[in-house]
């Protein structure tokens, strides 16, 4: 009788244990999952898709306000004429505005590339740091006095940016707010 009370008790403590140890490495894996998801939201995600929705809308305000007379859909159409006046108003935006935006934008993806989920890099990613990285030899010329151009040779990826973007911060707040919720 007493060597089974003992085997009882021994029985009792390891599914107790069994069943800590189980629970507990659940428990810790969805912490785990929040941290990372947390990471991703507040360091490139979060940051990420609140610069392309402020730079699409300073953007739209620019172009409403500051459009050439030409009247082409782009700032610098081929065969479009941009008067000296409208030159000027492109390179203090582009310099007081557009650019430490990208700036920004740059610093956020590569500081935080780690965090994405793919074990590739948006072609949108690539994208935007070229024409980034394409846009300051522009701006150097301007610091320099050389105003022969007035763009980037890379075209900025904003609908590709947002398509990446806006889908990956949707799905982190949904599966953030799952592992809140349980």
């Amino acid at each position: 009788m007493e060597l089974i009370t003992i085997i009882v008790g021994i029985l009792i403590a390891l599914v107790g244990w069994i069943f800590t140890y189980f629970h507990k490495l659940h428990f810790d894996k969805k912490a785990n999952q929040l941290e990372r998801i947390n990471k991703q939201l507040k360091d490139l995600y979060g940051p990420l898709y609140i610069r392309l929705m402020a730079s699409n809308k300073t953007w739209t305000s620019f172009w409403l306000e500051n459009r050439p007379k030409h009247g082409e859909n782009h700032y610098f159409s081929p065969n479009a004429e941009v008067t000296e006046e409208e030159k000027v108003i492109w390179r203090n935006w582009m310099t007081n505005v557009f650019e430490p935006m990208n700036s920004k934008t740059e610093d956020v993806i590569l500081n935080n590339i780690d965090l994405l989920d793919s074990n590739e890099i948006p072609q949108a990613f690539i994208k935007a740091i070229s024409h980034i990285a394409a846009y300051k030899a522009t701006l150097a010329n301007w610091e320099n006095g050389n105003f022969t151009s007035h763009v980037s040779i890379n075209n900025w990826p904003s609908e590709e940016l947002l398509a990446v973007v806006k889908p990956e911060y949707e799905r982190l707040k949904a599966k953030q707010r799952k592992l809140l919720k349980t």
